[in-house]
């Protein structure tokens, strides 16, 4: 473990592993999806390979200390932030991001649906995973029912980033190739976290292309101010208050946008002026709290402009969003958690198994016929699958549904697909640029 001093002496990088992965494992995924009555042993050994022979990577860890005691972990998976640790108005410090504790936990795309991880290439939905460019017509992969978000199922956040210390930040940066998730292009995009004195995390996303493609990079990282494992109690106990006087509209039982623009004056999407969360969650149809779309209210600025504040007045830790982009998701973790999850993985080729049980309707038909080989005496294929009732976090901890909030700065989900949405494209030669900041700090009284 290596520790860096910052330039301005006002911070400490400290430099770790988080973890290790065997890369070639990725290699025999698709491989091992055409052999379905062969083991993923028996695929290395028909190479004559052994999981001895494969070197591992090192997933990187860094932490950013300043001298408020404010301290934030990232790290290279998905350029994900594992811990981010800030005092209350008593001096007590506390973590306040959802997570885990072990790499393992974060490559289970059932445990971490993009918990705290770069949401990219497109973050939020597009509509059956179709768009078009030039009248070309691209099919991205579907990992939402029958919509795509957040760049698929091995989007930039379950994408190991290449990572370096430059002064007082840490850089990571990833190459995604053309093709890949269905999106034209190859992409390298950059994203730059910077802690600074006063208490700001500092999140500098750009991309560049070599074909014309979509990009909306965001960070989708869940905070409970009161503490990670604070739970649904202490979520609702936060006042929220959104700069944005529009948002767009989406029927409660599909998330994606219609198209229409409306205000939200006189409706429960109205956080212009703090509102407690707990007030409004359950009037959101249907009682999920959360997850939608709301239009920015820009000023005269071009830069980073306020875009959200959010206060648990107990802890008196307060959190403000500053961000450049049209339009920010707001997500009370309603969808949290996924219908099923196997309780372990023993195999490869178990997991992927797991993987092709797409639907209700797939786990429903593979419940029967294990339920059938039971009573032929049969050895059941997947013994261990069953509801999923709550996420094991870091230490322990609990998560359930509604135990945290996300504040994600972006364009208008399915932006591609709607002509009076802001322009997703980016073309050879521009610059993608989202410059995100949290900034935390406490208040003594209650003036919000």
């Amino acid at each position: 473990m290596d520790s860096y001093g910052c330039g301005c002496k006002n911070a400490v990088i400290i430099e770790g592993i988080f973890g290790e992965i065997y890369p070639d494992i990725t290699s025999y995924k698709e491989e091992a999806m055409n052999y379905e009555n062969e083991s993923f042993e028996s695929l290395i050994k028909d190479t004559d390979r052994s999981l001895s022979e494969l070197k591992p990577i090192s997933v990187k860890s860094y932490t950013m200390i300043n001298n408020n005691r404010m301290e934030v972990t990232v790290i290279t998976w998905g350029a994900s932030i594992v811990s981010l640790k800030c005092p209350d108005k008593f001096g007590h410090s506390t973590d306040i991001v959802l997570g885990f504790d072990d790499l393992k936990s974060y490559m289970n795309p059932v445990l971490n649906p993009f918990i705290g991880c770069v949401l990219g290439r497109c973050a939020n939905r597009i509509k059956n995973g179709c768009f078009s460019i030039k009248d070309k017509d691209y099919e991205l992969t579907k990992n939402d029912n029958n919509h795509h978000i957040h760049g698929g199922t091995n989007g930039f956040g379950r994408q190991i980033w290449n990572s370096h210390i430059d002064d007082c930040s840490v850089v990571m940066s990833y190459l995604s190739e053309d093709g890949e998730e269905g999106y034209p292009g190859a992409v390298l995009a950059t994203v730059r976290f910077k802690l600074t004195p006063d208490n700001k995390l500092e999140i500098h996303m750009r991309a560049t292309t070599s074909k014309t493609t979509i990009i909306n990079m965001s960070h989708g990282s869940l905070f409970n101010l009161a503490g990670h494992d604070a739970g649904e109690v202490e979520l609702k106990k936060h006042k929220i208050l959104l700069n944005c006087d529009r948002w767009t509209f989406s029927d409660y039982s599909d998330s994606i946008p219609t198209g229409a623009i409306r205000g939200v004056g006189g409706t429960v999407m109205d956080f212009r002026i703090p509102r407690l969360l707990g007030e409004y969650m359950e009037k959101v149809p249907p009682g999920e709290g959360f997850d939608h779309n709301f239009c920015v209210t820009k000023n005269w600025q071009s830069d980073s402009s306020f875009v959200a504040r959010a206060l648990h007045m107990k802890s008196g830790r307060v959190l403000e969003v500053y961000s450049d982009q049209p339009g920010l998701q707001f997500y009370t973790g309603g969808r949290l958690l996924q219908q099923f999850t196997p309780s372990t993985f023993v195999t490869y080729d178990h997991y992927l198994h797991q993987q092709k049980l797409k639907t209700n309707e797939d786990i429903n038909n593979y419940l029967n016929m294990n339920e059938e080989s039971k009573e032929n005496g049969e050895e059941l294929l997947t013994p261990d699958v069953r509801p999923l009732q709550f996420l094991t976090g870091k230490r322990g901890a609990h998560y359930k549904k509604n135990c945290a909030f996300s504040i994600q700065p972006q364009n208008y989900p399915n932006a591609i697909n709607y002509a009076h949405f802001p322009c997703a494209i980016l073309y050879p030669g521009q610059v993608y640029c989202h410059d995100l900041t949290y900034k935390f700090g406490v208040q003594l009284a209650n003036y919000m």
